[in-house]
Order: C-alpha cells, then sequence, then structure tokens
C-alpha cells in the first residue's frame, strides 16, 4: 500500500500501522470490551483489515486502546505509551524490520531528514519540516498529530535509538493541536 494508492482527499492510515499497533504490539492484552469498542468506533479486529482507514477513525480508535489499557494514566501518557506499543508492533513487521535495519546505517540527522518518507509507510498525509540548530539539536515539526503529540513524541524518541542517537532528549516546543514542534538533541 502506498500513499498513491489511498483517496487523494482523504487523509488515511494504512492497515499495516493497525496490525502493528493493535494486533502485534497488544493483541493478547486487548479485552473483548475493547475489542468491541474499536470495533464500534470503525475498526474491526476479528475481520481481515481493510488497506487503509480514515486518520479520525484510526485516532478515535488508539484513543480507546489508551482508556482500556492506561486508564491510570493522562491522555498525554497513554499516547506515549501507545507510541511506544506501536514501535514495538511496527519492529515485529516486515516494512518495520526493514525501515529499522536502514535507519541504523544512515544515522539520527539523516533518520529525521527522511521522516516525511518513514512516515509514508504509515500514512499519506504526514509532513514534516526539519532545522539544524547546531550538530545534534534539530527542529522537527509534524504537520499532523492528530491530538495526540505523546504519541510521536515516543515514535521520535524510538526512531532515534535506532539510529544510534546516544543522550537523546525530546522536548515538545510548539504544539495547536495538530501540528507539532519538537526540539531534539543528542551527543554528536
Amino acid at each position: 500500500m502506498s500513499a498513491s494508492d489511498a483517496p487523494a482527499t482523504e487523509d488515511v492510515v494504512f492497515g499495516n500501522t493497525v496490525d502493528a499497533l493493535f494486533l502485534k504490539a497488544l493483541g493478547t492484552k486487548l479485552s473483548m470490551r475493547c475489542v468491541e469498542r474499536v470495533k464500534e468506533a470503525g475498526i474491526d479486529l476479528r475481520s481481515k483489515l481493510k488497506l487503509f482507514y480514515p486518520r479520525e477513525t484510526y485516532y478515535r480508535c488508539v484513543r480507546i486502546l489508551g482508556e482500556e489499557l492506561f486508564g491510570e494514566l493522562d491522555e498525554d501518557g497513554r499516547m506515549t505509551r501507545l507510541g511506544n506499543a506501536f514501535m514495538d508492533g511496527f519492529e515485529q513487521t516486515l516494512i518495520g524490520k526493514a525501515m529499522i535495519t536502514a535507519v541504523r546505517f544512515m544515522g539520527p540527522k539523516r533518520t529525521l531528514a527522511k521522516m516525511t518518507t518513514n512516515f509514508r509507510s504509515s500514512n499519506n498525509y504526514m509532513q514534516t519540516e526539519l532545522r539544524e540548530e547546531r550538530p545534534g539539536e534539530v527542529l522537527i515539526t509534524l504537520s499532523q498529530t492528530s491530538g495526540a503529540p505523546g504519541y510521536f513524541e515516543a515514535v521520535l524518541a524510538r526512531a532515534m535509538g535506532f539510529a544510534g542517537a546516544k543522550n537523546c532528549s525530546i522536548r515538545r516546543e510548539a504544539y495547536d493541536g495538530a501540528r507539532c514542534t519538537y526540539r531534539i538533541t543528542w551527543t554528536p
């Protein structure tokens, strides 16, 4: 599935992303109630996954996962846990294994420079802007975090770990409910 296969006018998340988070990473932890709630929200985990899902449907279902699995945490904490869980599942997919292998060779700076391409393995809408402040410090802006900046912060942190970044730190600099700018630092 590529971005060109999805409807041109709709932001979508690809089925491989649903598979990575909902089935590979968390499938054994999901209660029947959770599976039913997710189905009612638009993703039927008991049937063959679709090639893509509307962005709003995916994140509505992600929020349900957070409520069901990490109810003791605040919304941001839930999203951070789910971003990490997504990466756990992504590591188990063919595309994830290939991308993680490539990232290990690219290193931190080149990995961040390729984030739009990297995110396009999961969705058809993400754009990134990267500005290097100095060696080992960048600002990266994600065009659409769907109200879940903690999810993407966790994804970025894990990607930096795969890329070999040492002493990595990520801090949100600006967030408007959709776009989010993160300051990422590491020892070059």
